[in-house]
């Protein structure tokens, strides 16, 4: 039909490790998939965060209703050793309730000058094979982006299940997988977004129940 749009779609994240190569122009990818697998499953996420990926404001810009953000837990760590610490704990963190772990720039702090390079390659491949353990036995989707694609990070991708493309083309942002190619978003003057309003977009057409609750809310809360 004329005037139809293509609902937009994102990737299913499934049990297991899966890396999302982000194109540092394509800003809220990340959380675009976080929301989005918390909108489709009845449960919560852990996500512990490095180097700032974790702060609310794109997270709440993104949302269709702010009490999502309920649902995702957030642990900072602003040193090698609190990171590990924090992926040491991460087991006794995962309830029944937990749906998803969040592991952003996961070799970000073992790459820092707080450690020695021997002492953060050695981190960085103890804290890979606790988040290994991990997706044995909490048996959810771990979703992980790194800073830099070398051989540092060798001791990540041996282990990664799955690897998810975003990348920033001239048609709009692209998520391309071994099984998976997202369609792009157009807005109604035929131009794309590639902001944060963009991502809030795309999960607003994908769970548009509870984007109009949350409206239908606003309006009688400003009444």
């Amino acid at each position: 039909m004329r005037g139809q749009r293509t609902q937009p779609e994102l990737p299913t994240l499934d049990p297991g490790l899966t890396l999302l190569e982000v194109d540092d122009r394509s800003t809220g990818a990340l959380h675009s998939l976080v929301l989005d697998h918390v909108l489709l499953e009845s449960g919560d996420a852990v996500w512990v965060d490095a180097h700032g990926h974790g702060t609310t404001q794109p997270l709440a810009r993104i949302a269709p209703s702010l009490r999502l953000l309920k649902r995702i837990a957030i642990a900072r760590a602003f040193t090698p050793w609190q990171h590990y610490s924090l992926l040491q704990a991460l087991a006794d963190e995962c309830t029944t309730e937990t749906n998803l772990l969040v592991l952003p720039a996961v070799d970000y702090f073992y790459r820092s000058e707080d450690c020695s390079d021997r002492e953060g390659e050695r981190l960085f491949t103890a804290g890979c094979s606790l988040i290994t353990d991990l997706a044995t036995t909490a048996d959810v989707p771990i979703v992980l982006t790194r800073t830099a694609d070398d051989a540092f990070t060798a001791p990540l991708m041996e282990r990664v299940n799955t690897v998810i493309q975003c990348e920033l083309t001239t048609f709009g942002p692209r998520f391309a997988g071994e099984d998976f190619e997202t369609l792009v978003y157009p807005l109604a003057d035929g131009t794309f977004q590639t902001t944060l309003a963009y991502w809030q977009r795309v999960l607003s057409a994908r769970h548009p129940t509870l984007t109009s609750a949350t409206s239908e809310v606003s309006t009688h809360g400003a009444n």
